[in-house]
């Protein structure tokens, strides 16, 4: 079994792969447009999508016509990323790096961190990390994009055991809450052709008001969120939460 704290270093490469299939070619035509119209994106505007995985999202924002740069630790994603791009005869600028470690200065209208990607690591420092370098990456006016679980619904309907099936595949998941530093901690086995690989995971979740408080504490103003990609309010009823800063500057 992988240490906990670096279950995600291997845990997306292979087992997980199928599972990112679960979600419609159509709902992700429907979440491309809510990026775009929330973030007010014009052709042309520079994004960036840490981490993009095999780039469901970078894909369709470049075919908008957007400079999308995807950031990812997962070689093989960014390697299918780019056999999509070429078939779609998009250009896709990728980026092979920990999203803990990106370089870049006052460069993107826009960043985005999708999938409830933020709360990886154990150290509540890197994951702080992660958001610094993507207010670096932005230019002023610049803004970010979080797209993760809400805490508050993890909470109120919590289950201790669940499983999902991608074609041949099964994820099996036990699960445990630890209150006291807001991680849910996974238990979980990926079933294949009569092979078994196991993880422990441990992912640090969020609640609305803690991310207002951490990205004003990095600098991101006019923090705003929402529940759903119809603009619904943040309760704990909604799943998902959709959350939108801007770095200060001109460009706003």
């Amino acid at each position: 079994m992988k240490k906990e704290k670096e279950w995600w270093r291997d845990f997306f490469e292979k087992d997980f792969r199928p599972f990112l299939n679960i979600l419609s070619p159509r709902d992700t035509v429907f979440q491309v447009r809510y990026i775009i119209r929330k973030l007010g994106l014009k052709p042309g505007n520079r994004v960036l999508d840490c981490p993009c995985g095999y780039g469901r999202v970078s894909i369709p924002l470049a075919q908008s016509r957007l400079r999308v740069t995807a950031v990812d630790i997962t070689r093989s994603y960014l390697e299918e990323l780019q056999e999509i791009a070429s078939k779609k005869k998009v250009k896709v600028e990728t980026v092979l790096e920990d999203m803990r470690k990106v370089r870049f200065e006052n460069r993107f209208d826009a960043a985005l961190n999708l999938g409830t990607s933020l709360g990886f690591f154990e150290d509540e420092k890197d994951n702080l990390m992660v958001l610094r370098r993507l207010y670096q990456a932005l230019k002023p006016g610049g803004r970010i994009m979080l797209h993760l679980i809400n805490r508050d619904w993890l909470i109120a309907n919590f289950e201790s055991r669940g499983w999902i099936k991608a074609g041949n595949s099964i994820s099996i998941e036990s699960r445990e809450f630890d209150y006291a530093h807001s991680r849910n901690r996974i238990e979980w086995c990926f079933l294949k052709n009569g092979s078994t690989h196991a993880y422990n995971i441990s992912l640090r979740v969020y609640s609305y008001h803690e991310l207002i408080s951490i990205l004003t504490q990095i600098g991101f103003v006019d923090i705003s969120g929402t529940g759903s990609i119809k603009d619904e309010p943040i309760d704990r009823s909604r799943r998902w939460l959709w959350i939108i800063g801007r770095k200060p500057g001109r460009g706003a």
